[in-house]
């Protein structure tokens, strides 16, 4: 018997989708998507245009994901990619952590002393962020989170021409009520005068001040306060779920983090990612799929009308044949036979 239809749509964001967006973004005041109405209505036009194949560069091009509640037709969650993140005109800045190793030979001790050393690239890699999810759908049983942060991965494998060979996920660190950031306060704010929101804000525009305001001499974690030192890679209690995502997907802790925040960067070749390995083209099929042989998956289709994806419970079969549920083809808009582009949830 077939399924009941999906609850969620994961689509490409269109430029109708600003206001409800816009509304998210700031009803959850996120950092990860704009919450002034003109930056975010021109993401959405770059997306709109980046989906479309119009935007070759990748140093411009953006892709935003909604996911849409079928029933209702509101924008539940996003996320993005940002293809290149990281060029001459605005190169990707990380601190490195790292360590040297004093020995004396008098004393016959020897230590191990951690810093952070400012660094940046101009050729950098892509991006995987923006992801921002309704709190009322937060533990979801069809895992809504799930869905809006695994697609980004399934997009990289349909595209690999559009992106670059690495990808990093910068992971938000814990934030104080008042949008203040433990070690921005002690290291950034005394570097540049700027709170921790007016830094970020500024950064989205410009990143000069970050080259030229922050030392280029190695800072030695001892000198930094206990408190300080342990939010060093850390992230808040709403982020570990991304971050349990993130390893799943294959991506690991690079032993850098973001100068703002002191946030993780996550990262790993596109080639290297579980869903990029495991992603499938094939046929799909309308039926009743065997329940010992049924897992879930992301099913995608792109076409004249767009990208879209649903979380359904499938059979593959080796031949290249998917077999789901009638209703997920209703929801993707598709007939059987047509080609779609699979990838397992985990």
């Amino acid at each position: 018997m077939d399924a009941e239809l999906p609850s969620f749509l994961v689509r490409a964001g269109r430029a109708g989708d600003h206001r409800a967006l816009l509304r998210l973004a700031r009803e959850l005041d996120s950092i990860n998507l704009p919450t002034e109405a003109k930056p975010l209505q021109d993401l959405l036009d770059c997306s709109v245009r980046s989906f479309r194949g119009r935007i070759r560069d990748h140093a411009r091009a953006r892709y935003v994901f909604c996911v849409e509640e079928i029933a209702t037709k509101r924008i539940v969650a996003a996320s993005m990619i940002i293809a290149k993140h990281g060029t001459p005109e605005a190169p990707h800045y990380y601190l490195a952590l790292d360590a040297d190793e004093r020995y004396s030979h008098s004393l016959r001790k020897m230590f191990r002393h951690q810093y952070l050393k400012l660094r940046y690239s101009m050729d950098g890699p892509t991006e995987v962020g923006g992801l921002i999810v309704d709190p009322a759908m937060r533990g979801h049983p069809e895992h809504v989170g799930k869905q809006i942060s695994w697609v980004r991965f399934l997009y990289l494998a349909m595209h690999p021409g559009r992106f670059e060979r690495n990808v990093v996920a910068e992971m938000l660190a814990p934030m104080s009520p008042d949008h203040g950031n433990v070690f921005w306060d002690h290291y950034g704010r005394r570097m540049t005068g700027l709170s921790f929101r007016e830094a970020d804000m500024l950064s989205t525009r410009d990143k000069e001040f970050i080259r030229t305001l922050f030392p280029e001499t190695p800072l030695y974690t001892f000198l930094l306060p206990a408190e300080v030192r342990e939010s060093l890679g850390a992230v808040g209690d709403h982020t570990r779920g991304a971050v349990r995502l993130l390893e799943q997907a294959g991506m690991r802790f690079l032993e850098q983090i973001d100068p703002f925040d002191g946030g993780p960067y996550y990262g790993a070749t596109i080639a290297e990612l579980e869903p990029v390995k495991h992603h499938r083209a094939m046929t799909v099929e309308a039926g009743d799929p065997d329940p010992a042989r049924l897992q879930s998956y992301l099913i995608a289709i792109e076409n004249g009308d767009g990208f879209r994806a649903v979380r359904a419970d499938a059979e593959l079969h080796e031949n290249g044949r998917v077999i789901v549920g009638a209703s997920a083809l209703k929801a993707l808009g598709i007939a059987p036979r047509s080609r779609v582009n699979v990838v397992g949830l985990p």
